[in-house]
């Protein structure tokens, strides 16, 4: 082959490549929903997914990023760890996302979020509360909305100590998460003076929790907290109510309007809950109006922390004039993003643990919530602001 023909070639090589960059740099943004979107956890997912269509059709609407749009990319992990992974190694490998997020199950969490520290790309929670998620040297996995099953504990038990509160039941699963509570328990709650607490280990999919109860209604519990048990919530606050136990019941940041339909009006004043949302804030108020007017659903925590995530992504954008994924997760780390009607602004340690958080405790009451909920006949009450909880350092 003549020097001539190989020069050639070069050149074309070298245009082809230079095409392809330049169409890569000014194409869309591309941002990864991997999530459930089947199986246990699918009423969490699907609303962490429309909350972030719902921030990537305003950010467009104004022109995106650095003049660039965004898009989805959209996975199912199944509620499956290895699905989690293949489905962000191909966002990663093949798509070119800038981050990805929405993560529910812990397990999942856990196993993709190792996948995300080895391939450099932002990684963002919604869920997903194991302490052992986030290490030390993590430096691509964020948590929103859900602090680490730590955090959850000393809010229950700040409320605990303001209330008076001297019996307490638990119900966990028997998988990362419920482990997460279990320990944060018998560490957080259990050593509280006058305290009597009692605990119970229950599998993920069991769907009757009498025999539990029973267990527990020896002791007359004033709080039974189900915050270690997500799929079983609504289960087991309906059948402690039928078996006639008084205690208030905490939940695990279950999607309200799912815990509505499923327990009904039983719920109102026993059931309690977490939320990263302040409800009761204005500008929340006109951006919960105009998802419902476009889902026809309540835009609950899973929803906020989806849209904040995308926003908090494109803010660090502009900010970094970048869209490299390690210059994105540097511009999270020492930034912060506050979102009005966020319950706290949204700033990390290095390890990509919140700052500062805030969780919000709430019931149900029967109500006219306005366009926040068009059609539903009850509305969320606070009733316990969560002084701020120190971020969980990870043992290694």
């Amino acid at each position: 082959m003549t020097r001539h023909r190989l020069a050639l070639l070069g050149l074309v090589a070298v245009g082809a490549f230079a095409l392809s960059g330049g169409a890569q740099a000014q194409g869309t943004i591309k941002f990864g929903f991997v999530s459930s979107l089947s199986g246990p956890f699918t009423v969490w997912g699907i609303q962490v997914r429309d909350g972030m269509k719902m921030a990537m059709e305003e950010l467009n609407a104004k022109g995106g990023a650095l003049g660039r749009k965004f898009e989805m990319v959209e996975r199912d992990d199944k509620n499956n760890p290895n699905e989690g992974i293949t489905a962000f190694k191909y966002m990663v490998e093949r798509e070119g996302i800038v981050a990805a997020g929405g993560m529910i199950s812990s397990d999942v969490g856990l196993a993709v979020s190792r996948q995300a520290e080895s391939l450099q790309v932002p990684y963002f929670l919604t869920m997903s509360g194991s302490h052992e998620i986030l290490k030390k040297s993590s430096r691509y996995t964020f948590r929103t909305c859900l602090p680490a099953a730590p955090e959850n504990m000393g809010a229950i038990a700040s409320m605990i100590k303001e209330k008076k509160i001297t019996r307490v039941g638990v119900i966990v699963a028997d998988y990362a998460w419920g482990h997460s509570l279990r320990e944060a328990v018998e560490t957080l709650i259990k050593p509280l003076p006058g305290v009597k607490l009692q605990m119970e280990v229950a599998p993920v999919p069991e769907k009757d929790f009498t025999p539990y109860l029973r267990k527990l209604q020896g002791m007359d519990p004033e709080l039974i907290i189900a915050t270690g048990h997500p799929p079983g919530v609504p289960t087991i606050t309906r059948q402690a109510i039928e078996l006639g136990m008084k205690a208030q019941i905490i939940g695990p940041w279950f999607p309200a309007e799912v815990m509505a339909q499923r327990v009904g009006d039983m719920m109102f004043e026993r059931y309690v809950d977490y939320s990263c949302v302040d409800f009761e804030n204005a500008a929340f108020k006109q951006l919960a109006e105009r998802y419902n007017a476009a889902y026809k659903r309540l835009l609950d925590n899973n929803a906020f922390s989806g849209y904040v995530m995308v926003k908090m992504v494109a803010d660090a954008i502009e900010r970094s004039k970048s869209v490299d994924p390690k210059v994105v997760a540097e511009a999270i780390r020492k930034g912060s993003y506050d979102q009005p009607g966020y319950a706290w602004p949204l700033a990390y340690t290095e390890w990509g643990e919140m700052k500062g958080a805030k969780p919000i405790l709430y019931t149900y009451e029967k109500g006219d919530p306005g366009k926040t909920n068009a059609g539903a006949t009850w509305r969320q009450k606070v009733i316990f602001r969560t002084p701020a909880v120190e971020p969980y350092v990870p043992k290694d």
